[in-house]
């Protein structure tokens, strides 16, 4: 016997390491999958926020080459004359107030050759740069020695990184400089409101641009940058001291990292993708969160224990179904042996009539207790089968019993005659529905010879079902609002019916849990042939990501133990056999909403036609 327990031991701790390392092989191969799959997904997204940095910048870069060729330019720096460079410089502001107002440009102003800004399309603002002195600006100095200069780096007069554009403005000799401001702010604010998690850093790996403030100015050496953390200030930055962010490398994948940083909210593993900008110098990160490659993995490990576990219940089944096999041979060789035996000896010892027909008995006997075992045998099959099923059907029923009972034994304490009958009653209800819910078992069961449907009363099945739940109801202080169209049927089974519904309300119940006003309508109409019932609640209503897998079977948002997922897959199941469909989405003023669309009654149909046209 001990020897026996061993072995199932054994193959109990087998079954759950096979079933782990099921589990562990596809949690692993569906993350990597996923992780593969957002590395696609996500890559067009970064090329956009590339093309996105370029347009702003090239549909702007011919500017100051215009300016440099504009007449109106070159006459306010070659006059001398201060009363008519006075009005020609005040021309010369509002054309390029106008250009910068219709080419959408933030800044664009002209400086003189020592550096002072004469002319500026932000003339009329109390800030204006007109009349000051940007001679030490490296964007004009370059200007100067080179003809053209691109630079970016914080404008002193709004602490923001800005990108300025300069074209030396010459005749016969240097007049000037004409500058280009380009600035990012709406860029990074769509980032922003797109939620969208994007840095772009400069040569030196420090982050200039980005949807987080919290990160601009600060170095990401981890991710490709020149220099580490403790990095020198860098000039273009005012002179700051540049601090890397906090991230740790978890996974390098060919180009794309998986990283963890460390932000205000604690540390959060992210996938890295980065592209450069060589024209400019600049690289952009973009990351994206990891939450779909965990609930991938997650999936991944259920699927892959749930199918190595059923791998290892139909082998058991099997081995059992052979050796079942095996003992009825066994016995049925037994028995013939048996038979031949005592045949032959009632032939060799001739012995009397009263002794062959005593042998005879005997032997029939004993072929009986067989044939009732193996009965029996399929009866504790049969019941096992159905035990989880019955139990989910009558469980509702039964607790409405234990309700009226134990009310029952307190007015029968009371002397209170006319309640106890009630209950009674009551209870006697309660009792045939029960009978009705294992008779309907019985008839699933046996596929071969169904039951007869019948007409049922819509607004009856709906009573019925809210009646078992009316406990519930009150208890968790939920108000029902039902209206039911007058003489409404369907072909089917009342006891089916009611049970959808019956799992709808509960579905509802559990979700409007803990409203401050929890309510639940249930509607029934009659559209062309086809007859809709509609509960809707007020709850949270369903998730994108779970309004597609409700009708699973196990599926199930409730906590451990507080479902098994089969209410709404059972409910499924039952209106497609009426010839109908269930369908779920979410209310516009919050909530859910499930529908259930059945064929109207044909006797019913023609008296609804009726009714209308009488009305």
């Amino acid at each position: 016997m001990l020897r026996g327990q061993l072995k199932q031991l054994g193959l109990f701790a087998g079954a759950v390491i096979v079933i782990g390392l099921s589990a562990f092989t596809s949690q692993r191969i569906w993350g990597e999958n996923s992780l593969k799959t957002l590395q696609v997904v996500n890559e067009p997204r970064l090329q956009l926020i590339a093309n996105e940095i370029k347009s702003e910048i090239n549909r702007q870069d011919h500017l100051p080459i215009v300016l440099s060729l504009d007449s109106d330019v070159h006459d306010v720096l070659a006059r001398d004359d201060p009363n008519r460079s006075s009005a020609l410089i005040d021309h010369l502001n509002r054309k390029l107030t106008r250009i910068a107002i219709e080419a959408d440009t933030r800044g664009m102003f002209i400086m003189s050759p020592s550096g002072v800004v004469v002319a500026s399309s932000d003339w009329e603002s109390p800030n204006t740069l007109v009349g000051r002195s940007l001679a030490e600006r490296p964007y004009f100095s370059q200007a100067v020695e080179s003809g053209a200069s691109a630079y970016f780096g914080v404008d002193p007069a709004t602490d923001r990184v800005r990108y300025f554009l300069a074209q030396a403005i010459r005749d016969t000799s240097l007049l000037g400089v004409g500058v280009v401001r380009i600035e990012f702010d709406e860029l990074e604010a769509s980032w922003e409101r797109a939620m969208e998690r994007v840095i772009v850093t400069d040569s030196d790996g420090v982050v200039f641009l980005t949807s987080n403030p919290a990160y601009r100015y600060h170095g990401i050496g981890l991710m490709g940058a020149p220099l580490g953390g403790g990095r020198a200030a860098v000039d273009r930055y005012k002179g700051l001291p540049i601090e890397d962010v906090e991230a740790k490398l978890l996974e390098q994948r060919g180009a794309d990292q998986v990283v963890e940083i460390t932000g205000p909210e604690g540390p959060t593993a992210y996938l890295s993708q980065s592209i450069t900008l060589p024209e400019y110098g600049w690289t952009i990160h973009r990351f994206v969160g990891l939450d779909p490659v965990k609930e991938d993995r997650r999936d991944g490990g259920i699927i892959g224990g749930s199918i190595s576990a059923l791998a290892i219940l139909v082998v058991l089944y099997l081995v059992q179904r052979h050796r079942a096999l095996l003992v009825a041979r066994r016995s049925g060789a037994e028995l013939q042996r048996e038979v031949a035996e005592r045949t032959r000896e009632l032939s060799d010892a001739n012995a009397s009539l009263h002794t062959e027909i005593e042998d005879h008995r005997r032997t029939e006997s004993r072929l009986r207790a067989t044939q009732n075992e193996l009965v029996q045998a399929g009866k504790l099959a049969a019941l096992g089968q159905m035990s989880a099923a019955l139990a989910h059907e009558i469980n509702q029923p039964l607790a409405a019993i234990r309700t009226y009972m134990a009310s029952t034994k307190i007015f029968a304490q009371r002397g209170e005659l006319a309640q106890v009958v009630r209950n009674i009653g009551l209870i006697n209800d309660l009792a045939e529905r029960m009978a009705a819910i294992t008779g309907h078992l019985k008839t699933f069961a046996r596929k071969s010879e169904p039951g007869h449907s019948e007409p049922v009363a819509v607004d009856r099945a709906v009573d019925r079902a809210l009646f078992l739940l009316e406990s519930q109801i009150k208890s968790a202080g939920v108000r029902i609002e039902k209206d039911i169209a007058a003489h409404l049927s369907v072909m089917g089974y009342a006891v089916q019916l009611e049970q959808v519904i019956l799992n709808l309300v509960r579905n509802a119940l559990d979700a409007v849990a803990g409203r401050a006003d929890p309510r639940i309508w249930i509607t029934g109409r009659a559209s062309n042939d086809m007859v809709l019932i509609t509960l809707a609640d007020n709850g949270p209503g369903i998730s994108a990501q779970e309004i597609g897998r409700i009708f699973d079977p196990f599926f199930t948002t409730k906590p451990l133990g507080k479902g098994l997922g089969l209410g709404l897959s059972i409910s499924y199941g039952i209106v497609q056999d009426f010839g109908g469909q269930i369908h779920a989405n979410n209310r516009a003023n919050g909530g859910a909403e499930l529908t259930v669309e059945l064929p109207l009654h044909r006797r019913d149909a023609a008296g609804l036609v009726e009714q209308a046209i009488h009305a």
